[in-house]
């Protein structure tokens, strides 16, 4: 059993959960949502409608709901093979509960849809950047409990009221049995640097010393040593990109 499997069969056995019809309801809520779930998503209220995802608000702004599409036959039957994303996602929110990693609350989670508690009082560290440094420990604590985020950057994270970070968008993350491989580490550290410097003023010459200086500070705290020339290439081509 893998550690999504187990996650979320340990959240059901401990009452946090309940499975019912091939859907996860956070104990509390399995009579709240309409069958199916997604059509509980208000198309007054959508923020996002993509290739892959729809999502936005319940009509009264009280839930945030996130649709998956299907994409066809091919993608429909691999997906069936596969943990679904929204699953996925409630592993990784309970798991980063358990260390302590703030995180929006999941209130249902089905094959295709995804309803989590809506975030208020926070601030995101887009409208912060100069914190994004203060982001190193928290990136090393998700690396070393097997948790990869999958889009560590700035409009992901946020400060809580009790001046916490949290994460958000959870659709990429990953769970391991250890902790996370190194090639992980390096793409999510040159993530969340190129996130720091498309948010600041920068140039050529100041991109190999901040690369350097969060480099330095995830290596005191993890012993991987990620600085080099592929971490500048890295950091230079996402922080190019639109």
């Amino acid at each position: 059993m893998n550690s999504t499997a187990r996650i979320l069969k340990n959240a059901c056995s401990e009452g946090l959960y309940t499975f019912r019809a091939g859907v996860y309801f956070q104990s509390g809520f399995e009579d709240r949502f309409p069958d199916p779930p997604e059509s509980f998503l208000d198309e007054q209220q959508i923020l996002k409608n993509s290739r892959s995802v729809v999502s936005g608000f319940d009509r009264d702004r009280s839930c945030f709901v996130k649709v998956y599409r299907k994409n066809g036959l091919f993608r429909t039957l691999k997906r069936l093979l596969l943990y679904p994303r929204s699953r996925r996602c409630l592993a990784a929110a309970l798991k980063l509960h358990r260390i302590g990693v703030e995180t929006p609350a999941v209130l249902l989670a089905s094959r295709y849809c995804l309803i989590t508690e809506v975030l208020t009082s926070v601030q995101y560290l887009t409208e912060c950047p100069e914190r994004a440094r203060e982001l190193v420990p928290l990136l090393a604590k998700l690396h070393d409990n097997g948790i990869r985020h999958g889009d560590f950057n700035l409009r992901n994270i946020y400060l809580g009221s009790d001046g916490e970070f949290g994460l958000i968008d959870l659709d990429g993350s990953r769970l391991y049995e250890g902790c996370v491989p190194p090639r992980v580490r390096f793409l999510e550290l040159a993530r969340l640097i190129s996130s720091y410097l498309k948010s600041v003023e920068h140039d050529e010459k100041t991109i190999p010393p901040v690369a350097a200086d969060f480099a330095a500070a995830y290596y005191r705290l993890t012993k991987f040593d990620l600085y080099g020339p592929r971490l500048l290439e890295r950091v230079i081509d996402l922080t190019g990109r639109r």
